[in-house]
């Protein structure tokens, strides 16, 4: 293991990834190392490329790169909050690389770049955190050479497994409810996580002027026994800053005493079973 790839584990292992088990860690890092290699081979990395990482958070990929890139090329880390290029910041400081890294604040759909002015983009999970898909589709285009490759990697979060394919009706007394509740949610075209899909992104790509679009749709299972301590995070953890929890978004289609009770049921009825969650992944690969 590289000194690079060990600090960021110990770091991601103590903050991020504090509330799960030590079997969810390992099989969620398993699973991130694999998202990061599939991505950077997607992206064809190449002598001398300057490559940025766009939404970089906790660096999986502008790491990755610099790994991969080393002396040759040019590693730009760029994020909307500087609360995550001040960690990253660390770890390249720890690693004796914090000279050789760029750190950049700026929004996706904003690039504080010039025009033709990077070999690759690469990226990870960001596109789902903005609600207009498009603009940033068509700043990549603007920041990429002629030539240029972008490799990124969304969550298909509509499609992915609903509590109610998880629980028994019988168990449940408003199960309808919450099946109606999910299946709007998941729809909600509004809501940034779940209004598209990967044909929406290709078209989104397509129109902004990339060529040879290749999108790559597979399934991410996990599967783990569900520590009852579990419960309250998926439902009281934000998915991005600013934006409601899973309780909240609840409770705008139920009561908060139904909720309540709906979350003490799941920890009741799922505490200790073993269950696999589905989530369908998108790897876009294009070219401007």
């Amino acid at each position: 293991m590289s000194e690079i790839v060990k600090t960021w584990t110990d770091w991601l292992e103590n903050s991020r990834f504090s509330y799960m088990s030590e079997v969810q860690k390992q099989q969620t890092l398993r699973w991130l190392f694999n998202v990061r290699d599939h991505i950077l081979d997607r992206a064809k990395l190449k002598s001398n490329d300057t490559l940025i990482d766009i939404g970089t958070g906790t660096g999986l990929l502008g790491f990755g790169a610099y790994e991969q890139l080393k002396e040759t090329g040019k590693v730009i880390m760029s994020d909307a909050f500087a609360d995550c290029l001040e960690q990253c910041g660390k770890i390249a400081e720890k690693c004796g690389i914090q000279d050789k890294i760029e750190f950049l604040q700026s929004d996706a759909a904003d690039i504080k770049l010039p025009d033709n002015s990077v070999d690759v983009v690469v990226m990870r999970s960001v596109l789902a955190h903005i609600l207009n898909k498009s603009k940033p589709v068509q700043e990549f285009y603007r920041i990429l050479k002629k030539n240029g490759r972008i490799s990124i990697f969304e969550p298909i979060i509509r499609k992915n497994t609903k509590y109610y394919e998880l629980i028994e009706p019988e168990n449940f007394p408003n199960y309808e409810k919450i099946k109606e509740i999910e299946q709007k949610m998941s729809s909600d075209e509004n809501d940034p996580l779940v209004n598209f899909d990967e044909n929406t992104l290709g078209n989104d790509f397509l129109n902004a002027g990339f060529k040879n679009v290749n999108i790559i749709v597979s399934t991410e299972s996990s599967t783990y026994e569900v520590d009852p301590a579990m419960i309250d995070p998926w439902f009281n953890t934000p998915p991005s800053p600013g934006r409601p929890n899973l309780k909240q978004r609840f409770i705008e289609f139920m009561s908060e005493k139904e909720v309540n009770e709906f979350i003490e049921n799941l920890r009741f009825y799922l505490g200790g079973k073993t269950i696999t969650l589905n989530s369908p992944v998108a790897y876009v690969y294009a070219e401007k």
